[in-house]
């Protein structure tokens, strides 16, 4: 083998053996949910890939971020970092906590963004961003937020105040504040208590004036912030307690009160429910009776109407009755006149002439006769002589001839048949 070939060869090899040992100085695989940023090797050029794939790095310097990362700011191991990354904060009565919790941390999406992040603001790692930017922030906010209100305010009713106040400065910046005075009632002994607190200055629109925002141009974006705990030094625990003890005593108390003055009210009020239903009661009962008066009224009125009519027709009945008996009065008694006039009421004396003549026949056939008649023409006085017998026979017969004819005459009769009569 010549020395030519072998110097050639041994080129080569080495130029392979440098290809293989700067391999990963010469191509870089952005992963999903990164992005790179990269110095060239010997210009110095920035830039930046922000999407997954294979790049050429040339030697160059390469630095890697998350598209997006949670930021911890809390004292538990297991969610942030190995050491106590809490923010301590002092309430304005002097009383101080340990605040914990997480936000979103959404970085830059652009080239220009994430390059401008390392050049122009220094944060070549994105663990500088963490320290350097998003931890200050945070802690910020939350100690201005803590100077806004008391410890016991920030456990009890200005809790939601407290997480609203610390987000709109982590977005927008840090308040603008001023003192002011301000009374206020105290809860557990009622008396109005005034001291001087800081307030956020507002603008002519009542919207609260920040100061320069640290995030503003980094193309950063902050999301889904927490606070996920309150961790108050050991006095002020006690001293919250205390106080909610004592608050919970005054506001039962209050309870008490309040309760008893709208049970008070209740039986008020319940007593001129009672009253007002009696009266009701008492108006239906006399709305009823007035409806049952009433009602018998129309019912006797319309029975009074109903005998009315009735006697209206009873008598209209009565007049007809009248009328008709007397018609049939008036017939009978034309018939009875016709009757007289055609036969002089013959039925009617015969039938008298009848009774009076059986009546004087069955009293002479009773009547006692003498044993013995004394006669003026010297005759035998015994009973049963034949003159003495006949004669008397004679005087009886004579005086029942006058008796009979003096009665046909009375009565009208006149025995003879008519001339031209028919027998019946």
């Amino acid at each position: 083998m010549k020395v030519k070939t072998i110097v050639k060869l041994s080129i080569v090899a080495v130029i392979i053996l440098v290809a293989m040992t700067s391999l990963n100085n010469l191509v870089e695989t952005v992963e999903k949910g990164t992005y790179q940023v990269k110095q060239a090797a010997v210009t110095g050029t920035m830039s930046a890939k922000m999407t997954p794939g294979l790049w050429m790095q040339w030697f160059g310097d390469i630095e890697p971020f998350p598209n997006q990362e949670t930021f911890f700011f809390t004292s538990d191991s297991s969610e942030g970092g190995a050491h106590d990354q809490s923010v301590k904060v002092r309430f304005n009565d002097g009383s101080g906590a340990q605040i914990s919790g997480t936000l979103r941390v959404i970085m830059p999406t652009s080239p220009t963004d994430a390059i401008d992040l390392v050049t122009k603001r220094g944060f070549k790692t994105y663990m500088d961003v963490e320290q350097k930017l998003i931890l200050p922030t945070v802690r910020n906010a939350l100690r201005m937020t803590a100077n806004l209100m008391t410890a016991r305010e920030s456990y009890s009713e200005k809790r939601s105040d407290f997480n609203s106040h610390a987000w709109n400065q982590i977005e927008n910046g840090i308040y603008e504040t001023e003192e002011k005075w301000e009374t206020k009632k105290d809860p557990i002994t009622g008396k109005d208590v005034t001291r001087k607190v800081k307030v956020p200055k507002v603008d002519k629109n009542g919207n609260a004036i920040h100061q320069a925002n640290p995030l503003e141009g980094t193309g950063i974006r902050l999301a889904n912030f927490e606070i996920k705990d309150y961790v108050y030094e050991g006095k002020v625990k006690e001293q919250i307690a205390e106080q909610q003890k004592a608050m919970m005593a005054v506001a039962t108390a209050r309870a008490n009160a309040e309760k008893a003055k709208q049970d008070a009210l209740t039986i008020e009020e319940q007593g001129k429910a009672d009253v007002m239903k009696a009266k009701y009661e008492e108006e239906q009962k006399k709305i009823r009776a007035v409806v049952d008066a009433e009602k018998v009224k129309q019912v006797a009125e319309l029975n009074a109407e109903k005998a009315l009519e009735v006697a209206k027709f009873d008598a209209k009945a009565a007049e007809q009755e009248k009328k008709a008996n007397i018609l049939r009065g008036q017939g009978e008694a034309e018939r009875k006149k016709a009757v007289l006039a055609a036969d002089g009421a013959l039925a009617q004396k015969l039938e008298t002439f009848q009774s009076v003549m059986g009546m004087w026949a069955e009293a002479y056939s009773k009547r006692k006769v003498p044993g013995y008649m004394i006669m003026s023409s010297g005759g035998d006085s015994k009973t049963g002589g034949i003159g003495g017998a006949n004669a008397l026979d004679m005087q009886n017969t004579q005086f029942m001839t006058t008796l009979n004819a003096m009665l046909a005459n009375q009565l009208g009769l006149d025995m003879g048949i008519a001339k031209g009569a028919v027998s019946q």
